[in-house]
């Protein structure tokens, strides 16, 4: 068995999801471990069901053992896993490259995000399935669907809120500059006639006093449960511009429209000097 472990926001869920599908679909007995969401020090929460998938899963004591740990582990627990170690190998993305490997793997438990869609391209319809979103979120927006449809569209992402953390800021802070924003807006206009700009964030007062103009709508009607449908809504629109988010990623990535362009960091990490994020067919921008 190879089992995925469930961890992060959103966005990263997809990205194990998607993994999921693809060794389902090369035949693996694959099953996730979703005991993250339950330990006492998370603070996210289990959002991959507002697709309505499907998954097989494993107990909260078998991942424990399977792990080594649990994340509600007791005296018996932590002798029992010494004792009687588990055979199961845990093996860690390494956010750098692609890990054709793990295609090959049995009895391992997957540690990590698996942020490149080179894990799942190749079954890029069946993940279009997958992530259809609850009609209700289609028939809420149907109007500014259509006309993102009638305009040169293109979503902006800002994330801002968690990555002015000190800890955070270290890994993804101070990419996705003013500067960034500029070179990628520039860039648009000079490749589409009139462009108008759909902009998503975290942070709606520093979003208003930056983005202004006729040209820019900014979209705040989705906040807590609700957040998923700014992915939907960016997908919607002709062409991204995206922050170094798995948010904004799946927003580009489940955009149909075969002329789109993305347009993403040329850098994603601080702590990493190359990754496989960004798609081979979407451009890079200075900050």
């Amino acid at each position: 068995m190879i089992v995925i472990e469930a961890s992060g926001g959103l966005g990263n869920q997809m990205f194990q999801y998607a993994l999921y599908k693809k060794l389902e679909f090369i035949g693996k007995d694959v099953a996730m471990d979703t005991s993250f969401f339950r330990s006492k020090q998370n603070l996210r929460e289990l959002e991959i069901g507002v697709f309505g998938v499907q998954y097989k899963s494993i107990t909260d004591k078998e991942a424990a053992y399977m792990r080594g740990y649990g994340y509600q582990d007791t005296i018996t627990d932590k002798i029992k896993y010494k004792l009687k170690p588990s055979k199961m190998k845990i093996y860690r993305d390494t956010i750098e490259s692609f890990q054709t490997e793990i295609f090959e793997m049995d009895d391992v438990y997957l540690c990590g995000y698996w942020q490149s869609e080179k894990y799942f391209k190749d079954i890029r319809n069946t993940i279009l399935e997958e992530y259809r979103f609850p009609m209700e979120t289609r028939e809420r927006f149907e109007d500014l669907c259509k006309q993102m449809q009638e305009e040169n569209s293109v979503s902006i992402h800002i994330r801002r809120s968690d990555y002015l953390t000190e800890q955070n800021a270290k890994v993804y802070g101070n990419i996705c500059t003013e500067k960034y924003y500029e070179n990628a807006i520039a860039y648009m206009e000079s490749q589409i006639e009139k462009p108008h700009y759909y902009v998503f964030t975290d942070d709606l007062e520093w979003t208003r006093s930056y983005f202004r103009g006729s040209q820019y709508t900014i979209v705040d009607e989705n906040r807590g449960k609700d957040s998923f449908a700014d992915i939907y809504l960016m997908s919607q629109c002709k062409n991204n511009i995206i922050a170094n988010s798995s948010f904004s990623w799946w927003g580009a990535w489940l955009n149909e429209n075969p002329e789109k362009k993305v347009l993403a960091p040329k850098r994603w990490f601080h702590n990493h000097e190359k990754d496989e994020i960004v798609c081979d067919d979407w451009i890079r921008i200075e900050n």
